[in-house]
This record gives C-alpha cells, structure tokens and sequence, in this order.
C-alpha cells in the first residue's frame, strides 16, 4: 500500500488558515497576549489543530512503511527519520511540538502563557520546515 499523496497534500493545505492566524497572534506584544484570555484559548486551538496535522501526516507515513506502528506520538516522529523523510536534527523539534500538543490536549497541568506565547512562535518555524521537509519527501 503506497502514501496517499493527495490526502498529505490536502491536509498541508488545510493549514493554511490556521498558519496566518498564528501568525497575526504572535505579532501581538507579549503583555497583549498574557491580559486576553481570548487570545491564549485560540491560540491553544490553533496549536493543537497545526499539530494533530503533524501527527496525521506522520502517523499516515508510518503506517504506509516496513516500520513497525509507533508506541507514541513521539516515537511516530522518530520513525520518520528511519523512513528518511526528515533529520534526526530535525526530529527534537518536532517531539516538542507533540509534548505541547500533549500537555494542551490532555490538561496535563495548567498551562502558562508566557510558555504558550513562546510556542506558537517555535510552531510557525517548525511547521513550515516539517512542511517542507513532506512536499520535498513526496516529490521523491
């Protein structure tokens, strides 16, 4: 069975619109975004949305490769590394997008916004290179 191109490209797409509201959030002051409750609660959304997209993509290769299923969400991160599809350099990043996605998703504690604030920024960059590091997989 082969990687549904199609579909991997159609959620990259999907994105889209959640990367340019993240982008119109994080040109927002740092003291603006800790005083509106608002803001952080779409900014959470926003975060988990990007990378539950991430995982989709990266547990959709996996499942498609000789790889044995990952035991976790991080491992499925590590398992495109084995496949070639990014770096291991590449591989920390994107295991700490997982560990935010985790902390957000399952209400592990109380998250601080200050922490949110600062990963939004990191998803912007990280998101565009796991993007670019799956077009460029898919082309090959």
């Amino acid at each position: 069975m082969t990687v549904n191109s199609n579909l991997l490209k159609e959620k990259l797409a999907y994105s889209k619109k959640y990367i340019e509201r993240l982008r119109k959030i994080i040109e927002v002051s740092k003291e603006e975004f800790l005083e509106d409750f608002s803001l952080q609660l779409q900014s959470e959304r926003i975060f988990e949305v990007i990378s539950q997209l991430m995982l989709d993509i990266c547990t959709h290769i996996v499942a498609h490769s000789s790889e044995t299923p990952p035991s976790t969400y991080s491992d499925c991160i590590k398992k495109l590394v084995n496949i070639g599809v990014i770096g291991e350099d590449e591989s920390d990043d994107f295991i700490k997008i997982v560990k935010m996605r985790n902390l957000l998703v399952h209400q592990y504690g109380i998250v601080d916004p200050e922490i949110l604030f600062e990963s939004l920024k990191l998803i912007d960059s990280d998101f565009s290179r796991f993007k670019e590091k799956i077009l460029s997989w898919l082309q090959n």
